[in-house]
């Protein structure tokens, strides 16, 4: 019996192969709970993530009856809902590597921001000046204020509920220029990138995430130079890296994008 796992702090979320009845699921589960003690409740995956808000549907395996996950990583910590509001733990060497290109007295800007993991993350392990958290879905922003307070960062990460195309640009709720942003996007057709090139300078970079097969990594470069000339904008792409597998030879890749 092949079983995928993410682990989120109390909560087990298993993934089972086709053919596995309900006694068997339990049976696993139950000793699942009794072999690690942090684990308070385990649910089963049973659908992928869907929609714009990348939302989940889970079931009751065993444990405490319970949706809300509190999850630790890089000297923070995360309260949020695993079926509304998306999260990956699988990202948390990520967002350690790009709190540590954040330089002194940078201004950060995170597109499609969720409960914040990237926000809070860089502000509480960069000496960033200050960090706007952007995300559509009222549910995640709840939770992003909540995360806010409880790292008590109150003041230095703003959370923004709103459409990145109609919160973000001159005379919106988020405007002026960023050092850096960060779009660590769903996997969506619309690329957001002119809402970047509208609030950066010379000298900024953005960390822009796209979702390709690894024979076709190119059409990621040709795809942001496009971009940034529509844009009027002319960038360097600095380097261009896997950051996680999201299926067959399928890779999430970061981009690394300096204005010039």
């Amino acid at each position: 019996m092949r079983i995928g796992f993410d682990v989120v702090g109390n909560i087990a979320i298993l993934k089972f192969d086709r053919g596995v009845s309900v006694p068997a699921k339990r049976k696993f589960a139950v000793d699942y709970l009794a072999k690690h003690k942090g684990v308070m409740t385990v649910l089963e995956k049973t659908g992928k993530f869907s929609g714009r808000l990348r939302t989940l549907k889970t079931k009751w395996l065993a444990g405490d009856k319970t949706l809300e996950a509190l999850y630790r990583e890089n000297g923070c910590e995360f309260r949020f809902n695993v079926e509304t509001c998306y999260f990956s733990p699988r990202l948390s060497e990520e967002r350690k590597n790009v709190a540590s290109f954040v330089k002194r007295g940078e201004r950060v800007l995170v597109m499609f921001g969720g409960v914040a993991p990237f926000s809070i993350v860089i502000a509480k392990n960069s000496l960033a000046r200050e960090v706007y958290s952007v995300e559509l879905g009222k549910e995640p922003s709840r939770y992003a204020l909540e995360n806010v307070k409880r790292n008590k960062l109150i003041g230095k990460v703003h959370v923004i509920q709103g459409d990145v195309r109609r919160v973000i640009g001159n005379g919106k709720k988020v405007n002026g220029i960023f050092d850096r942003v960060v779009m660590s996007r769903p996997n969506l057709e619309d690329d957001f990138l002119d809402v970047s090139f509208r609030v950066v300078k010379k000298g900024s970079i953005i960390h822009y995430y796209g979702f390709y097969l690894e024979d076709e990594v190119n059409n990621l470069r040709d795809m942001i130079l496009s971009r940034a000339n529509e844009s009027k904008k002319k960038v360097k792409i600095l380097r261009i890296v896997k950051a996680g597998d999201v299926g067959a030879r399928k890779f999430r890749y970061r981009a690394d994008v300096k204005v010039l």
